[in-house]
């Protein structure tokens, strides 16, 4: 269980550094162009900083859980349902991402169209 623990909450935090790293960076094949695109990239940024930052204090959160002792059941039941709360707050983040990306990619196709 202790090993599980550990291999999850540093695979959930290295995660969260990979996607803020990539982010910055750019992913491959995005070209955004258009100056209508800086509206949606400003949100998609600060909205996926966010689940970021979730992923991360997820991962904090198993660390914690893993390293409490046994007497502190307590913590360690309040850690893991944290983390699961946290968990679902991110699926459903994505999901509003989701429907921002197919709305914005749906206007973009349509002024390229009437282009």
């Amino acid at each position: 269980m202790f090993a599980g623990g550990l291999i999850i909450a540093t695979t959930l935090m290295l995660f969260s550094v990979w996607l803020f790293r990539t982010e910055q960076i750019g992913w491959p094949n995005d070209s955004f162009d258009d100056p209508v695109d800086e509206k949606y990239l400003r949100r998609r940024t600060r909205s996926r900083r966010k689940v970021n930052a979730l992923f991360f204090l997820c991962g904090l959160l198993i660390l914690a859980a893993t390293l409490a002792t046994p007497d502190r059941r307590a913590w360690w039941i309040g850690c893991w349902m944290s983390a699961m709360l946290v968990l679902c707050t991110i699926v459903a983040l994505a999901g509003i991402d989701v429907v921002r990306t197919m709305l914005h990619h749906r206007s973009r196709l349509d002024r390229i169209r009437k282009r």
